[in-house]
């Protein structure tokens, strides 16, 4: 899978991110949720939200995601993208696995864009092994390609999911 993305977002000549094929696959930055109520009706007016995708089950606890948008490791104001969690999980680009302390964890990749340009979009999701389902931990906007470059060039064992797999580069 992760070949059908690397055709698609790397270009072969200089190893770079395709930015402009990003940004024509990006959705629009959504409005914020103004209010916890607002945002919990966006999950169905569930506590605990569950989605299922492909053999991985995700568990997101709507006030501990609301809040960290707000309070979080870098203390950044990340209100303005609350409304791409949702959208990040149901309608991603890309899905990887990887490791992170320790634990599987699931990368949810999606771009946005709006008109001050690109918004990168990563949601991590922690797993439990006693159970073996993926809680949601962060979601955060990337400012760096950095990441976003690994996150294309991820090797087709742990890329779970890519949305144009039968489309190729796209050019």
């Amino acid at each position: 899978m992760s070949y059908k993305a690397i055709q698609r977002y790397i270009n072969p000549r200089d190893g770079r991110v395709k930015t402009n094929i990003l940004s024509k696959d990006a959705d629009s930055l959504p409005a914020r949720h103004r209010s916890m109520k607002e945002f919990k009706d966006s999950f169905d007016g569930l506590n605990h939200y569950t989605y299922t995708i492909d053999k991985f089950f995700i568990v997101i606890d709507v006030k501990y995601a609301f809040n960290h948008f707000k309070n979080n490791t870098y203390s950044e104001n990340r209100e303005h993208l609350n409304a791409t969690l949702l959208a990040t999980l149901k309608e991603p680009l890309l899905i990887t696995k990887s490791k992170y302390e320790d634990n599987d964890t699931l990368i949810f990749y999606k771009p946005f864009k709006n008109e001050h340009g690109l918004h990168h979009m990563i949601m991590f999701k922690a797993h439990k092994h006693e159970n073996g389902k993926y809680y949601f931990k962060t979601i955060y906007r990337a400012d760096s390609l950095d990441k976003i470059d690994k996150i294309i060039k991820t090797s087709d064992l742990n890329t779970m999911y890519f949305k144009y797999e039968a489309e190729g580069n796209g050019n």
